[in-house]
């Protein structure tokens, strides 16, 4: 945001950081291969990742709707995606619990389950297991795109409209509901994974108004895309240049035609940045010249609503000087931390801030970086660096499982170690506060040596699961719980409280910006910060910068 403010113009902008960093949950850890070198500087300041693998123990992912990300990579010419290759998939559709399938098998076994439960209807033509499973995913994808125009709208950002109250009766109810209501069964298996996967929470239990915000018609399209263009992979060559550059044209066409229109002949749905997301911010905020205060403790926040033409006062600590107070004044507030947790810093809220922002919820992700011997059926394979264990992924009793893990050395650099292989974990808790008094929702961040409290019982849990899964000689390298995907329960949707908190920014001198108040993704976050300075300042919007053109 402060980036985009002095595009416009605006020059006496001041950030004030929490941590010794920039990038909120954008936090890459740079390790060699023996999974040491971390975050070390050069002569310069800089941080050297020539030697190093980009360790991303936040943001990770781009999926093919990043248009504004992919911008902020090409503004500020970094290094472009690299895209993971395959996943292993575990679940109770496999051999064992210790043998995986590939993601279009997992998808393939879901539907013909569905179609065997009659919960899933195929032309009779469709004889074979291909056609019916092709069938089943094209019908029920160009239903979900149409039922999501007619609820949704056309979203130029990424925050829709504010819906009439008919669209929100057909949401009223899980995400789980809405697909199995409006006959998309064909669609619960890869939703079932493809939502919590990302932290954004269980599809038995999330309000569908979330689900319908993060699953866009472009991303199931570019699933669509990818599905067909894997098949064909297994008819051409696909090392031909020709046959490569027709397929992606008529896979995208064909695609169209069965299931509507999709922005760009997809290549990879899902990609990542070989120097890591955080690269993205330290890159702008020194490009940009931004001014940065790190280590920032806020003290109080007073907005002085008595006067409207009076200045925000804030008074800080620095960790360069914790003891010293300074207090300063400012035109106008923009608040990016956790909103439920407002209070403690801004002592003057409204009642109707308060009221809105009482009402957010939100989950714990944790990932743990680790180094163990190479998983059975995962990381003993080049084909497979990244693992989801879907059937971990059903509802809140899975609480804690190890249900994702990435091994980021065999994506970047194609390195494939027996032993000491440095992975990153994941965990997801919908219901934390009742595991650890440690993980209750809060606004913690990683202090300034990049490490958050250790919440044993967690990792007690994760050791399990990895033992459970003969995962031998594990050794934890960090741990990382965050307070993750603030967002509305059901009932405030349905009242409309999202967008009653878009509709009060700008007033008591206050923006209120990040996670909280739209969606958890950065792709939602840097859009929602477009779409403020576009509608509120009038600013023109293109390919992610802005101008008063």
């Amino acid at each position: 945001m402060a980036s985009r403010m002095k595009q416009l113009g605006y020059t006496n902008i001041r950030v004030l950081e929490r941590t010794d960093r920039v990038g909120g949950k954008s936090l890459t850890l740079y390790r060699n291969y023996t999974g040491e070198c971390i975050q070390q500087k050069d002569h310069m300041g800089k941080v050297d990742t020539s030697s190093c693998v980009a360790h991303e123990m936040g943001t990770c992912f781009l999926h093919n709707g990043y248009h504004t990300i992919r911008d902020l990579v090409d503004e500020y010419n970094l290094s472009w995606v690299v895209a993971p290759e395959g996943r292993a998939m575990f679940s109770h559709y496999a051999k064992d619990q210790w043998h995986s399938q590939s993601m279009h098998d997992f998808v393939s076994a879901s539907i013909m389950d569905g179609i065997k439960q009659k919960k899933i209807s195929v032309p009779f033509w469709a004889l074979t297991e291909e056609l019916k499973v092709s069938v089943a995913l094209v019908e029920a994808v160009a239903k979900y795109n149409a039922l999501h125009k007619e609820i949704v709208g056309e979203v130029e950002f990424s925050m829709p409209s504010r819906l009439p109250q008919e669209s929100l009766e057909r949401i009223n109810m899980t995400f789980l509901e809405f697909l199995e209501g409006n006959d998309l069964h064909a669609l619960s298996g890869f939703l079932m994974f493809a939502h919590a996967a990302q932290g954004y929470g269980y599809v038995t239990t999330i309000p569908a108004f979330y689900g319908l915000w993060w699953i866009s018609p472009e991303l199931l399209n570019g699933y669509v895309q990818m599905s067909f263009r894997q098949q064909l992979e297994s008819l051409y060559d696909p090392h031909s240049t020709f046959l490569q550059s027709i397929r992606g044209r008529w896979v995208h066409d064909l695609t169209w035609l069965m299931v509507g229109g999709t922005a760009d002949v997809v290549k990879r749905t899902t990609t990542m940045l070989p120097e890591g997301y955080q690269k993205i911010w330290t890159t702008m905020a020194e490009s940009d010249a931004l001014d940065v205060r790190y280590g920032v403790e806020i003290l109080e926040i007073d907005r002085q609503l008595h006067d409207p033409t009076a200045p925000v006062r804030i008074k800080y600590t620095q960790s360069s000087n914790p003891t010293e107070v300074i207090e300063e004044e400012y035109k106008f507030l923009i608040y990016s931390g956790p909103h439920a947790h407002a209070h403690k810093y801004v002592k003057d809220l409204a009642t109707e801030e308060e009221t809105i922002f009482s009402q957010l919820k939100s989950f714990v992700l944790a990932t743990t970086i680790y180094k163990s011997d190479q998983v059975f059926d995962y990381t003993d394979q080049l084909d497979a660096p990244i693992m989801y264990s879907a059937d971990k992924m059903s509802g809140p009793h899975q609480d804690g499982t190890w249900y994702a893990d990435r091994y980021d050395a065999a994506i970047f650099s194609d390195e494939l170690a027996f032993r000491n292989q440095t992975r990153v974990g994941y965990q997801f808790y919908e219901n934390f506060c009742e595991v650890d008094s440690l993980l209750c929702d809060s606004d913690r961040t990683p202090n300034q040596n990049f490490h958050m409290e250790v919440s044993q019982k967690l990792l007690d849990k994760f050791r399990a699961e990895l033992a459970e899964q003969r995962v031998k000689n594990v050794r934890v390298l960090g741990q990382y719980p965050w307070p993750y995907f603030h967002h509305f329960p059901n009932s405030a949707v349905m009242e409309g409280l999202p967008w009653d908190l878009f509709e009060m920014q700008g007033s008591r001198k206050t923006w209120w910006i990040g996670a909280s108040a739209c969606f958890e993704s950065v792709h939602d976050v840097t859009n929602y910060n477009l779409q403020l300075l576009q509608s509120y300042l009038g600013a023109t919007v293109s390919k992610g910068r802005v101008s008063f053109e």
